[in-house]
């Protein structure tokens, strides 16, 4: 009886052996019907991108092709890489960023396919962030806002936050924000290091920079002791121009450039003093620019871009002064819902873009120095007037008889 029991528990333990051998047997079979791979990616920034994949196929693979897209790109880069038919397989190719200029800071999607003859396999796609890495950066962030700095200067970062909690709630008031939107704010160094970064990648030098499609705003501190006034300058300034994307999406490019670069200038916390100057010669001389003439863009040359950006700021006060900062609100939308620059005038302030372009300027003409006394000193002088006329009823005033 013993020996009969002891050969059933042996013949059970048989059988779960050779069920555990059937189930790892597949368990390898399955595996060996997937393709294992790695990719990865590495750049010098403005150079080149180098990427590279490895792959064990359960069939023979004799080609490989590299898809590489970015938010800049017009359309989907593919390039095909021929390999020695084999089940394990390397591939490498190296793209030019001098031929293919990616913004910096951008995100770089690639994946890659593998052909076996007639059959594809589709490698899981990998994304990259194209920072500028010639420098170390050291990162301080808030609600979604990071603060990317270089050097010594541990405050830097905090203070690019402050400046944009001092601004936001202006701004806000006239340009809704996503407050979800996430924000990368990278502070370089020095202009010349900027400008460098920006001509690597084929961009212009504009002295700061702003990507809203990417969430990025580039600007610069120089020096510790004007970096306060440097990006209260700068960050409000590109934060707008982001906020805008955020509002109008595809229809940011639409935004009369007036309106966008003069909001932007308006929320600084101090504008270029000599827009004054330039704006008062140009009156003076009557060379201002229509302002329909600053709905596509600003002109070229340097000089009467500063013009263009004076008169900007100035027309932005104005409509302000004459209509509030919900009009400003309001024209937002307009732009942001897809109406061109003189139809979003005429439908948020029932007037046109002519017509204000002249009542603007004559608020502009200089006036005498008797006009502007009064001007400055009108609302004093009819006060005192009253007082002396009031004090002059109370003392001809006939006294009480008895």
């Amino acid at each position: 009886m013993i020996g009969w029991m002891w050969m059933r528990i042996r013949d059970w333990r048989i059988l779960e052996l050779l069920v555990i051998l059937f189930f790892v047997a597949g368990q390898a079979n399955a595996q060996s019907d997937e393709t294992v791979s790695t990719a990865s990616v590495e750049y010098a920034f403005g150079q080149s991108m180098t990427f590279a994949v490895t792959a064990v196929s359960p069939t023979i693979v004799d080609q490989a092709t590299l898809f590489v897209s970015a938010p800049e790109l017009p359309n989907t880069l593919s390039v095909v890489i021929g390999v020695s038919p084999a089940r394990e397989i390397e591939a490498t190719y190296v793209l030019d960023l001098s031929q293919v200029q990616l913004a910096p800071f951008t995100t770089v999607t690639y994946w890659w396919v593998l052909q076996s003859g007639s059959s594809e396999t589709t490698l899981a796609q990998q994304s990259v962030i194209y920072e500028d890495n010639q420098f170390e950066w050291r990162t301080a962030d808030q609600d979604g806002i990071v603060v990317h700095w270089t050097g010594d200067d541990a405050g830097l970062g905090q203070l690019g936050l402050d400046i944009v909690a001092e601004v936001w709630p202006r701004l806000t008031r006239i340009v809704p924000a996503d407050e979800a939107a996430a924000l990368n704010i990278y502070i370089y160094p020095s202009s010349a290091d900027l400008r460098a970064a920006l001509r690597l990648t084929g961009r212009d030098w504009v002295g700061a920079h702003a990507h809203p499609e990417l969430g990025v705003i580039l600007v610069t501190a120089v020096n510790s002791r004007t970096a306060a006034a440097d990006l209260r300058q700068s960050i409000p300034h590109e934060l707008t121009h982001f906020l805008l994307y955020q509002a109008a999406g595809s229809n940011y490019k639409s935004i009369p450039a007036w309106f966008g670069e003069g909001l932007a200038t308006f929320v600084e916390s101090s504008t270029n003093p000599g827009y004054e100057t330039v704006l008062a010669t140009a009156v003076s001389d009557q060379t201002t620019i229509p302002f329909a003439e600053l709905c596509q863009t600003f002109p070229a040359v340097e000089q009467r871009t500063l013009l263009a950006y004076s008169q900007s700021v100035s027309f932005i006060r104005y409509l302000q002064g004459r209509y509030g900062s919900q009009a400003l609100r309001d024209l937002t939308a307009a732009y942001a819902d897809g109406l061109d620059c003189e139809s979003g005038v005429s439908h948020v302030l029932q007037e046109s873009l002519t017509d204000l372009n002249q009542d603007w300027l004559r608020q502009q003409q200089p006036r005498s120095p008797l006009a502007q006394f009064w001007r400055n000193n009108g609302f004093w002088l009819l006060l005192l007037t009253g007082g002396f006329g009031l004090a002059s009823l109370l003392v001809l005033r006939p006294g009480r008889r008895n």
